[in-house]
């Protein structure tokens, strides 16, 4: 049987240490109160830098949705929107060159009844915004006296361009511009072949007078005269005028270029104001300092979620 010893201690020291334990627990009780102050003020800015993020969260969530919408509306020019504003400009300068045309022609019933010829002479193979142009082209330039030299100018294109797989529209282009340049590298695109020197030397002859008494005007009539002259010559080996598949595909292209322009026409009348307004608003946005704007979108948002 084991025997139990029981040893007792008797609370005894030195008055110096009983004082420095009374002083530790002091501290400790200090140091405690102290922590939690600490907890405290963590617990505080814990809640700032959540009202903070949430300010920077509302602010990043801002540009998220401006850069979406940016992309949505890059993406719907870049579809339909950007081909629509190609039609309006289209549609824009075809008014502008319209307008020379009457003008060139002397009045509107004029330039209706030209148009019709010409429209005819190409077999409907070119767009009114070619026709336009082109035909703007040989009246600037004064190689044409009236409509029905020009038909007949934009008809022999047509058929030596189609012979040599041109289309229309480049096949006039090159004899209007072959012409009033007086270009053999020009009229060469569509097989025409002209001697200026001896286009001179006829046309010279014809009005009784010496090559070096030639104006600037008289040798330009020379080179037309010669030039409609080869033109006549290569058709007769083409033989006649025939409908051809390529022509068909031409008339559809311009037929085709026709509706475009007409649909840019009808959103020319909204889009002009509005251009005009965007205009301004990107001028008036050239002065901005957009690093200024987002730090003060920045602060207003910290400020408003605070």
């Amino acid at each position: 049987m084991s025997e139990r010893i029981l040893i007792k201690f008797k609370a005894t020291g030195d008055k110096r240490l009983q004082q420095s334990m009374m002083k530790l627990a002091i501290t400790q009780a200090l140091l405690e109160k102290n922590t939690k102050k600490m907890d405290a003020a963590l617990k505080r800015l814990e809640v700032a830098f959540a009202k903070t993020g949430k300010g920077s969260r509302l602010l990043n969530n801002t540009f998220a949705t401006l850069r979406s919408k940016m992309l949505l509306f890059s993406f719907a020019m870049s579809m339909g929107g950007r081909q629509l504003t190609q039609f309006a400009k289209q549609a824009a300068q075809l008014g502008a060159m319209e307008t020379a045309f009457t003008n060139l022609q002397g009045g509107t019933e004029n330039a209706a009844i030209a148009m019709d010829k010409l429209r005819g002479a190409t077999d409907n193979t070119m767009s009114n915004f070619d026709l336009f142009q082109q035909a703007n082209n040989a009246m600037i330039l004064g190689i044409t006296k009236n409509s029905d030299e020009m038909a007949e100018m934009f008809d022999m294109a047509q058929r030596l361009g189609e012979a040599l797989g041109k289309d229309t529209r480049h096949s006039v282009e090159s004899l209007v511009t072959g012409i009033g340049r007086q270009s053999r590298l020009m009229l060469d695109n569509i097989g025409i072949i002209v001697d200026t020197e001896k286009a001179y030397k006829k046309y010279a002859k014809e009005i009784d007078v010496t090559v070096d008494k030639l104006t600037d005007a008289q040798k330009k009539q020379a080179f037309f005269n010669a030039t409609m002259e080869a033109a006549k010559q290569k058709l007769k080996g083409i033989g006649p005028e025939v409908e051809t598949p390529i022509r068909a595909f031409n008339r559809f292209s311009a037929s085709m270029t026709n509706l475009g322009t007409s649909i840019g026409d009808d959103f020319l009348v909204a889009a002009v104001p509005l251009l005009n307004t965007l205009s301004k608003i990107a001028n008036a946005l050239e002065d901005v300092n957009f690093a200024n704007v987002a730090k003060h979108a920045g602060i207003l948002a910290v400020a408003i979620t605070s």
